[in-house]
């Protein structure tokens, strides 16, 4: 089941507002069944231990990537981003799915997601264009491959250096690899500044200036 959300009309959206789609396969879809296949050979190289969290780990202790976290959940935006502005939500705890969420769980859950698209329409003010989508245990599978899923969301934004300018993957960055306009500890830097009101407020001191 892919539960994902389609905002804006640079990622095609006919409607003007944010809308969530469900779509389910009777087979694993070929992003996931990656990510599933290196969760489960890394589960298992590492005497049972989850990739996805000791990642998380390792990104809150360095901090540069680090957008927000809250008790749950850290977003990040990842070492290996194609997009600008990528971010990768992780749940701090191994989770297999939205299922495992206790409520305050998914009260930390739902914060840490409007954090992070409050932090995309502050940082060129605009309604920020992206597709986000959710990762998590197959409906049916292994008890290995079920046991080794780790839940996380995936946010791709197009927008590169303003509200009218986008990164295309075209050419050589489609055909052969893509190439990567800003560091991700460029990009964590600029979007941790853009929380709310201090960042409204930054915005109106430099236009005195």
């Amino acid at each position: 089941m892919q539960i994902f959300e389609n905002k804006g009309a640079a990622m095609g959206c006919s409607n003007p507002h944010p809308h969530c789609q469900i779509w389910t396969t009777s087979s694993l879809p070929e992003e996931p069944a990656i990510e599933s296949e290196q969760f489960k050979k890394y589960h298992r190289e590492q005497g049972g231990c989850h990739m996805l969290e000791d990642y998380a780990k390792l990104e809150v202790d360095q901090e540069e990537r680090v957008v927000y976290a809250n008790a749950a959940f850290v977003a990040i935006c990842p070492w290996w981003a194609t997009w600008p502005f990528e971010i990768l939500i992780i749940a701090r705890r191994h989770r297999r799915a939205l299922t495992d969420f206790s409520l305050e769980e998914r009260e930390q859950l739902a914060s840490i997601i409007a954090e992070v698209t409050r932090r995309y329409d502050n940082l060129f003010e605009t309604q920020f264009p992206y597709s986000m989508g959710l990762h998590q245990a197959p409906l049916e599978g292994s008890d290995v491959e079920i046991e080794c899923s780790y839940f996380h969301i995936h946010f791709y934004p197009p927008l590169l250096r303003s509200a009218t300018v986008r990164k295309f993957l075209v050419g050589y960055e489609m055909m052969a690899e893509p190439q990567r306009d800003i560091t991700p500890e460029q990009a964590a830097e600029r979007l941790r500044g853009c929380g709310g009101v201090l960042y409204r407020k930054k915005m109106q001191e430099q236009e005195e200036q």
